[in-house]
This record gives C-alpha cells, structure tokens and sequence, in this order.
C-alpha cells in the first residue's frame, strides 16, 4: 500500500508499505513509468521517508545543476536531508537494502531448490 511520496523533479520517490518492510521506488513524473532497479527496502518506515526525502532532494539539486541554476538553497536542503537520513538511519540500524539484490538472492534460493530436487 503506498503510504507517501517525495517529488523531486523528475522523479517521485514512493514509499509502498509490505508486510515485513517498506519499499521506496521510483516513478517517473512525465511517463509514469515505474524504475525498479533503484528501488530500496528499509524495515523502518522512519528511514524509508527519510531516504525518499533525501533522494528527492538529490533530483531537484542534479536537476538544477544540469540546468546551470543557482544551487546555493539547494546545496543547502540536500546537506540537511543528508544529515536528517544519516542520524535516523544510524540510530534505527537501519541503512537498506537494493531491492536487486533480494531479488537475485530469492532466484538463486529458488534455482537451488530446483537443483536439489532433480
């Protein structure tokens, strides 16, 4: 279930509740479309909007340095982002983990079983 949202400016940072963590991924702002390989589980939902907040931030300031545009604030909010993620990651022990790699761990288990049982 998604449960909030973080817009940088090209992308939209999404925070989806499961059962056991809390996915953020990405979805692009013109298309829609959904970018799994990015996408990043927490066990926290503190640290899951925390890393949203902080990817956001890096989207609106990438942005705005590709577009050659004063990133002074920017510069600014992305520290504090930085630190706020920092501090709730390393106080809840909870620093994520790519999405990617869970999935490539769940297809090498399930290859294995279908290994063992032939």
């Amino acid at each position: 279930m998604l449960i909030g949202v973080s817009e940088g400016q090209g992308w939209r940072y999404e925070v989806v509740e499961r059962p056991d963590d809390y996915l953020v991924r990405m979805r692009d702002l013109d298309t829609g479309a959904l970018e799994e390989s990015d996408s990043k589980l927490f066990r926290t939902a503190a640290v899951a909007f925390a890393y949203a907040d902080l990817s956001a931030a890096f989207d609106r300031y990438a942005a705005a340095r590709i577009a050659a545009e004063d990133v002074a604030e920017l510069e600014r909010a992305l520290a504090a982002q930085r630190a706020r993620y920092g501090d709730i990651s390393a106080r809840l022990g909870d620093e994520g983990i790519s999405a990617e790699i869970l999935v490539a761990w769940a297809d090498w288990a399930a290859a294995t079983n279908r290994s063992r049982l032939n």
